[in-house]
């Protein structure tokens, strides 16, 4: 969608909106009462239950929102397409909530923007690439459907690198550009968009996807919480795949419990994704749970000197304060920080060169490219569009072997589990329950499948905002986001974003 069709539709979303709203009386928007900017997802529950609002009015207050900053303004370009069918989705939604007389689930009228390689059957799913323009999905990504299911409207789909490739800094062909609502920069990537969106108040919850810090770095670089999480625990099914021994999707909020509240509804066992066996048994009731303030009261975190720098140094008073006991001068082993350099393009490559084409027959048969190669002829074409970066990586991938290369198959068995070797010897070693590093250092996860969980730690000299990181064992994202809530409710780091202010 380009941004005047995109504008158009906004335009024409608000409108209609707008008028029924008149015409049905209904609830507009409370502005004493209740506002869209850094609302949470208990904040719209409240107000919907108090009258202070309703879905219709929320979706068009986001969508006010949208219309200000996204083209015009500071022209944010976060988002490929605007959901066509938000306003329909709204009032079925408020319909529902009279019928049942509450909710209808846990996310009841959330709005929520999807990064764009999660599949949707109301919107094209373009991966960032010119390719898909256009191209709509037959089935919903299982995340979008359990999404769905507890009410969540999907409100749009954020912009991204170029087929979650990374090295793009929020660049597609498809969309160009996105900024960052602080600084007007970059977003960082390959998540940019969703992270940017969410930043801005274009809706409340994000959702991106993880290969080798591609929800962590948006997610600092935009002053925001998220979870990396623990490969196995959300499904992949119907998400435009980068490289599945890797790859993992996750919740991109304002806040820690926001980001709780939106894992419970995505995590949990898929039979039609079979890494997610390994999650049976290891859902607690709700992540929300373990959020409390004193949860890293004797907590032993350990301080991962090679991957922090100076703008985090009062985390660890803070966390001191809070009671945790505080194990500093970690330093990461040889492994640690040469797997990376050493695997990571052979095993994401080949796999890339697989699974995209495996996608796509099986997900988008009607799509213009059913391969690897499909991809990079059409990519290759001039005036295209494709950042450099990327298509520099698909040239490289095309010269990859298939995934029964001894190579391969000796790389993807050693990495990861010689990075969980090392991350296991570390926490048991110190008798640790959780590393603490910067959003750097993307490697220890992805190679472990361990989880990551990132909370606003405040702004560097530039006025930058940041977030902390914790890393933990598989399946410790209960603890790991009570430490980080601990952290949040006592330091409120998150600054609101200068280039998005409230609307009058």
């Amino acid at each position: 969608m380009s941004r005047r069709s995109r504008a158009a539709a906004v335009a024409a979303a608000i409108t209609l909106v707008t008028a029924v709203t008149a015409a049905a009386a209904a609830p507009a928007v409370s502005k004493e009462k209740f506002t869209v900017d850094e609302t949470t997802v208990a904040e719209v529950e409240e107000a919907l239950a108090d009258g202070d609002v309703s879905c219709h009015a929320l979706v068009r207050e986001y969508l006010r929102r949208i219309a200000a900053y996204e083209d015009r303004g500071p022209a944010l370009n976060t988002l490929i397409t605007v959901a066509p069918d938000a306003f329909q989705q709204a009032v079925a939604l408020d319909r529902a909530y009279a019928r049942n007389r509450g909710p209808v689930g846990p996310l009841h009228c959330i709005p929520v923007v999807l990064k764009d390689n999660v599949d949707t059957t109301d919107m094209p799913t373009t991966a960032g690439s010119r390719t898909l323009e256009g191209s709509v999905p037959a089935v919903d990504a299982t995340i979008t459907a359990r999404l769905r299911e507890a009410g969540a409207i999907i409100l749009a789909k954020g912009n991204m690198d170029e087929w979650a490739h990374g090295g793009a800094g929020g660049y597609s062909s498809v969309n160009g550009q996105t900024k960052n609502p602080y600084n007007l920069g970059s977003p960082s990537g390959s998540s940019g968009g969703p992270a940017a969106a969410v930043a801005a108040n274009f809706a409340v919850l994000g959702l991106g996807t993880d290969t080798l810090g591609s929800i962590r770095g948006p997610v600092s670089t935009n002053g925001l919480a998220g979870v990396k999480p623990t490969l196995g625990l959300v499904p992949g099914t119907g998400v435009v795949p980068f490289a599945l021994t890797f790859d993992v999707a996750g919740p991109m909020t304002r806040t820690v419990t926001d980001a709780a509240r939106m894992l419970d509804v995505i995590a949990g066992y898929d039979p039609a994704d079979p890494r997610t066996a390994a999650s049976i048994g290891q859902v607690p009731d709700s992540y929300t749970d373990g959020l409390t303030t004193d949860a890293l009261d004797g907590a032993r975190i350990g301080v991962l000197r090679t991957y922090f720098n100076a703008d985090l140094e009062p985390v660890i008073d803070v966390m001191g304060d809070l009671g945790a006991e505080v194990v500093d001068d970690l330093r990461a082993t040889p492994p640690m920080q040469n797997l990376n350099g050493q695997y990571y393009q052979l095993i994401s490559e080949t796999e890339f060169k697989t699974q995209l084409g495996e996608y796509l027959q099986a997900y988008r048969p009607d799509a213009a490219v059913q391969s690897h190669a499909d991809v990079l002829a059409a990519s290759s074409q001039p005036g295209f569009g494709i950042a450099d970066a990327v298509l520099v990586r698909l040239q490289r991938e095309a010269t990859r072997g298939t995934m029964l290369d001894p190579d391969y198959l000796a790389a993807a068995a050693y990495a990861p589990a010689a990075m969980r070797a090392e991350i296991d010897a570390m926490l048991e070693a110190n008798d640790l329950d959780a590393i603490l590093m910067s959003s750097g250092g993307s490697a220890l996860q992805s190679f472990s499948g361990y989880p990551g969980v990132l909370v606003p730690a405040g702004v560097d000299e530039d006025g930058d905002p940041f977030s902390l990181q914790l890393l933990g064992p598989a399946f410790s994202e209960p603890e790991l986001l009570g430490f980080a809530y601990a952290y949040e409710q006592a330091t409120h780091h998150r600054p609101l974003p200068p280039y998005a202010p409230p609307l009058r």
